[in-house]
């Protein structure tokens, strides 16, 4: 290698490099780095700035959020608790449904009974008092309406009762329970027809206590 006042000039595997050549590639290399270095820092401000006004333009251009609102819990007192828990007696639901279907068969006996035809005595009987025409008329009103209030009260009874016992066998609250207990009154109320009539009183009676739930919508 040799070097003097101008410069000096290296030699290294066949190529010849002078000093001259070493410092204005390393000046390149700088400048390079230089733009590069403000070409990345404009293209992240220029980021900053369209991702602010993004945000802007999607702030002001959203709708506010809507209010929630919340209402008070209101518990149960200790009589409504009693009475819940009397309701779900099934003992006390049959007895209730009992005297509610013989009160409802009473009215319904008297009101059916007062549209049926008239009885037409014969031309020779002998003449019956007024008076002895109406308490005939209504020991026979009595009679029906006993007749009629019998039956709704075993009725209701007997599916009030088997409903509330199915429910809590299946813990389930749901139209399986009315089919089951329409099966079983159908078939109790028709027990003295034999089979066949049993058969077709719990299937009726299923299927209307399927469809009054249904029309009901419980």
């Amino acid at each position: 290698m040799s070097s003097d006042g101008a410069g000096a000039g290296a030699s290294e595997n066949g190529a010849t490099v002078t000093l001259d050549d070493v410092v204005a590639s390393r000046v390149d290399a700088s400048a390079s780095a230089s733009d590069a270095g403000d070409a990345s820092a404009s293209g992240m401000k220029g980021g900053g700035e369209g991702t602010s006004g993004a945000s802007g333009a999607s702030g002001t251009s959203g709708t506010k959020p809507a209010r929630r609102t919340y209402e008070r819990v209101k518990l149960p007192t200790p009589e409504e608790v009693y009475q819940q828990d009397a309701m779900d007696n099934c003992a006390l639901k049959t007895v209730m449904s009992f005297a509610l279907g013989g009160a409802l068969g009473g009215v319904m006996g008297v009101v059916f009974g007062a549209f049926e035809p008239m009885e037409i005595r014969a031309p020779d009987a002998p003449k019956v008092a007024i008076t002895e025409s109406i308490k005939q008329g209504v020991r026979a009103a009595g009679a029906r309406s006993w007749s009629y209030a019998k039956g709704f009260a075993q009725f209701g009874a007997l599916y009030a009762g088997s409903e509330c016992v199915v429910e809590k066998v299946r813990a389930s609250h749901d139209v399986a329970n009315s089919a089951y207990a329409g099966c079983f009154t159908g078939g109790v109320m028709a027990r003295t027809v034999g089979p066949s009539g049993i058969a077709m009183g719990c299937a009726t009676m299923a299927a209307l206590s399927v469809a009054m739930d249904k029309l009901m919508d419980h």
